[in-house]
């Protein structure tokens, strides 16, 4: 062989060591792909891939109001979920005179210090726990803004308003109830619409003082014996005193039993010289009127009307007052 070709050979040897010592190794991150289907890999739920390597989470979104009220979706699935307006009751003062106020107390009954108070009008309360019952009253814990304490249940009532009241069939249901009730003198129908705690409230005119009757006393209204002041008459100022049956029991069956009109969060009335309007305190809940109109052959004063305050405590509908009214001097 000659010098030459001897020379090309070696050189040519040369080459091909150099170029198999400084080819790159092979690695499963820098190798040609091959598209194949993931297999899924369970993780278990206290452990993440992302910090067992080595690297670490980024921090868990926090939430911030935005100006227009709206919020991203990770942010919304760490924002806790609240009850809607719908689901949760908003509740107002009752039966709380004008020149009154109704007092918040740190605990359940009056043996504990005021804290603050609300006006008769009050609104926009909320019941945040269960009630106390404290010498036959339950008092419940209650925030009205900033304001938190606890009041008497009695002097709260739900806060509807008129358009759902007069809209929700319920209402004429129970109006139904008592007027099967009064034909019949039935005191088991008559019980089960009133309230055993908060009682109905019974006037036989607007002026005159209120009777509550609540807890045992609602269960034999019609044949109970009991006898009550109910005030006095209009003109003659003669005392009204006797049971529900002797004094009561005549005006529902006279007026409510023959009234043929009905009217809804309106005292519906015929011709008078007195005043007709709510007691103080009443007008916080709804009621319906049911009339009975004078006769076409009688005097336009003989009329009668009785005004019937329906509450909702608890998502039920209860009897709460029942004041009659008629021609006055």
């Amino acid at each position: 062989m000659d010098k030459q070709a001897y020379y090309f050979l070696v050189g040519l040897l040369v080459g091909m060591v150099t170029l198999v010592a400084c080819r790159p190794e092979v690695t499963p991150e820098t190798a040609t792909p091959i598209l194949t289907l993931p297999t899924p890999i369970m993780t278990p739920a206290s452990t993440n891939p992302r910090t067992q390597s080595g690297g670490t989470l980024p921090p868990a979104p926090t939430f911030e109001p935005k100006e227009n009220g709206e919020e991203s979706v990770s942010e919304m699935a760490e924002t806790p979920q609240t009850e809607t307006a719908e689901s949760t009751p908003r509740y107002r003062v009752a039966f709380v005179t004008a020149d009154d106020i109704l007092n918040v107390r740190s605990g359940p009954g009056v043996s504990n210090p005021v804290v603050g108070t609300l006006p008769p009008d009050g609104k926009g309360i909320e019941i945040t726990g269960s009630g106390v019952v404290v010498i036959s009253s339950t008092w419940v814990p209650i925030r009205a803004g900033t304001l938190t304490g606890w009041v008497n249940s009695r002097f709260l009532t739900e806060d509807i308003t008129a358009e759902a009241f007069c809209e929700d069939a319920a209402v004429m249901a129970l109006l139904a109830e008592l007027e099967t009730a009064v034909a019949n003198r039935d005191n088991t129908r008559l019980a089960q619409l009133i309230h055993p705690e908060r009682g109905l409230r019974i006037r036989t005119a607007w002026w005159n003082p209120e009777i509550l009757v609540r807890g045992d006393e609602r269960n034999t209204l019609f044949t109970a014996t009991t006898i009550y002041d109910w005030g006095v008459e209009d003109g003659s100022g003669f005392p009204i005193v006797g049971t529900f049956a002797e004094k009561i029991q005549p005006l529902l069956e006279k007026d409510l039993l023959n009234a043929t009109e009905t009217g809804c969060n309106e005292i519906l009335h015929g011709s008078t010289a007195g005043l007709v309007q709510l007691p103080d305190g009443y007008q916080q809940v709804n009621f319906l009127t049911r009339m009975r109109p004078p006769a076409p052959d009688a005097i336009e004063f003989d009329w009668g009307s009785w005004v019937i305050g329906i509450e909702r405590w608890q998502g039920v509908y209860y009897l709460s007052y029942l004041i009659h009214f008629a021609y006055e001097i």
